[in-house]
């Protein structure tokens, strides 16, 4: 009985559990997060933890950041697709910034066309990478100011899925 506790309790499994507590705090630039959706598939997974960051500057293209949708008052996690002050649009079932096609190895499956989209000089626009299954991103929200974005850094859980993040 006691081994069994032991197993369960090894040292990744409590680092991993004082890394949730710590962070859990809504603390001012540091945030833990549970991945509850699908439309990051398949580098994100429903029940994964992940610790993001709050983004002072324009996040790159292809970064993954969570923000907060304020129709339905839930964070949702997407993939930053156009930069500001970009232009962006959908035909044919690629993306295009700035009317150029854009190459995306994350998505999983062709986009709706949609008209093109001017960002400003605070906006970024956002999609999932399941874009069919993908619900509260740019295409039905409309850009999002990058200010009220978190960056995702550290995938901490499940522990045999840990990843760090740029």
């Amino acid at each position: 009985m006691i081994k069994s506790i032991f197993r369960l309790l090894n040292f990744k499994t409590l680092l991993i559990l004082l890394l949730y507590f710590v962070f859990k705090n809504e603390n001012k630039s540091v945030r833990a997060y549970e991945i509850k959706e699908e439309s990051m598939k398949p580098a994100l997974l429903p029940e994964e933890y992940v610790l993001s960051l709050k983004i002072k500057e324009p996040p790159k293209r292809g970064d993954i950041v969570i923000f907060t949708n304020k129709e339905k008052n839930i964070d949702v996690i997407k993939r930053v697709i156009g930069l500001p002050n970009e232009s962006v649009a959908s035909s044919d079932g690629s993306i295009t910034i700035n009317s150029e096609k854009l190459d995306e190895p994350w998505v999983q499956n062709l986009t709706d066309d949609f008209v093109t989209i001017e960002l400003g000089p605070d906006e970024i626009f956002v999609l999932g990478d399941q874009r069919n299954i993908s619900t509260s991103d740019s295409r039905t929200l409309g850009p999002v100011k990058y200010e009220d974005c978190w960056k995702l850094k550290l995938r901490y859980w499940p522990y045999h899925r840990f990843k760090t993040y740029e």
